[in-house]
């Protein structure tokens, strides 16, 4: 989202895994995230100059960490000692105290978009250049592992590409933008399929209509939002979208049979949150 929000937004809609590196336990020697604000670890801080202030990071970090967000977010419980025991992954575009790039990359930066950036985005890092720099990052690693020695440390070995976990969380900011400069019927007729043409990947987007600055701008009249308080247009719309990608999900499997590709429905899984948040805790 914008980066005037602060708030986590957890989201793991889209995974990628090597056939021959798929297992249970989330083994894998290195993970590439792409995406947007739900797994940017200080993408846009660093290539935007962008200042955080608390309460971003105040429930881990102690204080800002390029995270919108108040700790961490789901891709550092992913990577850490929590389920796959790597570092805390670092971004691309943050060069400051030698990062290591040894054990992954995020390329994720807030606001990003899958469309191509306009003049008005708030991210020119949409997913486009985000792959690009991906591909620049691998050939780059790839020639400096073969020329120079002790670089382990800081950079993946050869076969870390191979056998790492490639993950894209991106799609929400396309849809709320297209919401808000278009009307509903609009956005179904135009802008979805337009966002799935463009897709190389697969993601599934949360319920947008449970945001709190959606429900403040589109949530007034109650008639509005559904049993859990959520604004019902723009779930619709999301509901729609995460449907086509399925699809879309399907057939690239079938045409990729060497990788193993997942959509996680975490619309049902953040929206039946909210619904059973009482007994949940």
């Amino acid at each position: 989202m914008a980066p005037k929000l602060s708030f986590c937004k957890i989201l793991i809609p889209f995974l990628i895994y090597r056939s021959f590196a798929f297992s249970i336990d989330f083994n894998y020697p290195a993970i590439f995230n792409f995406g947007d604000s739900n797994s940017d670890t200080g993408g846009y801080v660093a290539g935007l100059a962008y200042h955080l202030y608390p309460p971003n990071g105040q429930t881990y970090f102690n204080g800002p960490s390029g995270r919108f967000c108040d700790g961490r977010l789901l891709l550092d419980f992913l990577s850490t000692a929590e389920a796959m025991d790597l570092p805390f992954l670092n971004p691309y575009l943050d060069a400051i105290g030698a990062p290591s790039f040894a054990q992954g990359c995020n390329f994720a930066v807030c606001g990003s978009s899958i469309l191509p950036a306009t003049a008005t985005s708030p991210s020119p890092y949409t997913l486009g250049p985000q792959v690009a720099q991906f591909f620049r990052f691998k050939a780059r690693v790839l020639e400096l592992q073969a020329t120079t020695k002790g670089l382990d440390k800081y950079l993946p070995v050869n076969d870390y590409f191979e056998k790492g976990l490639y993950m894209v969380d991106i799609g929400q900011n396309d849809i709320t933008t297209a919401l808000f400069r278009s009307s509903f019927d609009q956005v179904l007729a135009i802008s979805i399929p337009t966002i799935l043409s463009n897709f190389e990947v697969e993601v599934k987007v949360s319920p947008l209509g449970c945001i709190p600055f959606i429900i403040d701008q589109f949530g007034t009249d109650p008639s509005n939002l559904d049993e859990v308080g959520c604004v019902i247009r723009h779930n619709h719309v999301v509901k729609y979208f995460n449907h086509q990608l399925q699809v879309l999900c399907s057939r690239l499997q079938d045409l990729h049979q060497d990788v193993k590709i997942t959509c996680v429905d975490i619309f049902a899984i953040k929206h039946n949150l909210l619904a059973d948040y009482a007994t949940l805790g």
